[in-house]
């Protein structure tokens, strides 16, 4: 999935670091884990995982990708009788066989998605982030996974599961450049694909690991671990305004939306301090003050809010000689033209201190 600020392409970097400095196995704290990619690639390596996040969207990767571990059975769902001509629970595992399932469903004009952000739904805007059929689609699949639920016929970690695979399948036909703050006026060509969920492969693991939806500031008083990774949003935007679509499918809550964009509206509590250049610094210097890890290590951008100076003049309080590791980065960008694609390069810094 596009997301602004995820680090797959530094992952090589930052288990060097931990190669380099830290212990090889123990507990690794994913503060700001957006879609867990960091967390998953350590718990790959064998690392328990905490993971946290403010959003409702990275809380459904999490419980999928960190806290469960398996491939999931659906043993109540391949019970039921399916009324489909495809007979699609014969032949194949419980978990193909229940996305099959899901893909072919019949679409609803009677949803929130189709009515809200579709040009043929409900709304005066005619907003374009998904195709007509698309966004009935999405309505269609994210009803009946919540009807299971609610019913009891799936447990929670196959609840979790099927949603990330609904999440992961709409990322990829939305009517956008990069995030969901606005919609193209013109249909992109990955628009025109039927939405298709896929399945992922689960992470092994014998280790008990832990997710939470919490502010970061409060979660980080009740936990200890021997690596602790942070990764703050580093500008103004809100994540929550920049992925307001996915959120909005993530928890079906049927929110009143405003504007041409369609934004769902947020309570201070859903606000990150570390999108506010007069709140970020304090929240930063609080976080690391209350941390209780043997280990610290900080992702962050040159254009940050914050400078380097800033963040090694807070890490020094924790620790003796905090490190610098400057990285050459490309920028994220909803698009490039003309300079821009000169211009697309900045410096990814990975700090690194040892607690004292």
């Amino acid at each position: 999935m596009r997301y602004i600020g995820c680090k797959n392409n530094l992952l090589s970097s930052i288990e060097e670091v931990v190669r380099t400095h830290c212990p090889r196995e123990g507990v690794f704290c994913d503060l700001f884990a957006g879609t867990h990619s960091v967390a998953a690639h350590f718990k790959r390596l064998g690392f328990q995982i905490i993971s946290n996040d403010l959003l409702y969207l990275a809380y459904v990767f999490g419980r999928a990708l960190i806290q469960y571990s398996h491939t999931p059975a659906f043993n109540k769902l391949t019970e039921l009788p399916v009324a489909h001509p495809s007979n699609l629970f014969n032949g194949m595992d419980s978990y193909t066989n229940v996305l099959n399932y899901l893909n072919q469903l019949e679409a609803t004009t009677d949803g929130f998605i189709y009515n809200t952000y579709c040009p043929g739904g409900e709304n005066v805007y005619n907003r374009q982030y998904l195709s007509d059929s698309n966004g009935q689609k999405v309505d269609s699949v994210r009803q009946q996974i919540e009807a299971w639920r609610e019913d009891g016929t799936i447990t929670e970690d196959e609840y979790y599961t099927l949603l990330l695979s609904l999440l992961e399948a709409v990322s990829k036909v939305t009517n956008i450049s990069g995030t969901y703050g606005a919609y193209l006026k013109d249909w992109d060509a990955r628009t025109f694909k039927d939405l298709t969920l896929e399945p992922f492969t689960p992470i092994a693991s014998d280790k008990e690991h832990a997710v939470y939806q919490e502010d970061a500031n409060r979660l980080i008083g009740r936990i200890d671990c021997d690596i602790l990774y942070i990764d703050p949003p580093y500008n103004s935007r809100q994540y929550i305004s920049n992925y307001h679509l996915l959120e909005t499918i993530a928890r079906y809550d049927n929110p009143f939306v405003y504007g041409k964009t369609g934004m769902r509206p947020y309570s201070e509590a859903e606000k990150s301090a570390y999108c506010s250049k007069s709140a970020c610094l304090p929240a930063f210097a609080a976080l690391i003050a209350r941390a209780r890890a043997k280990h610290i290590i900080v992702s962050y951008n040159s254009e940050g809010i914050m400078g380097s100076a800033e963040i090694l003049g807070v890490l020094s309080q924790k620790g003796e000689a905090p490190e610098l590791i400057p990285i050459d980065y490309r920028r994220f960008k909803s698009s490039s033209t003309g300079a821009q694609k000169n211009n697309n390069l900045v410096q990814e810094y990975l700090f690194y201190v040892q607690s004292k």
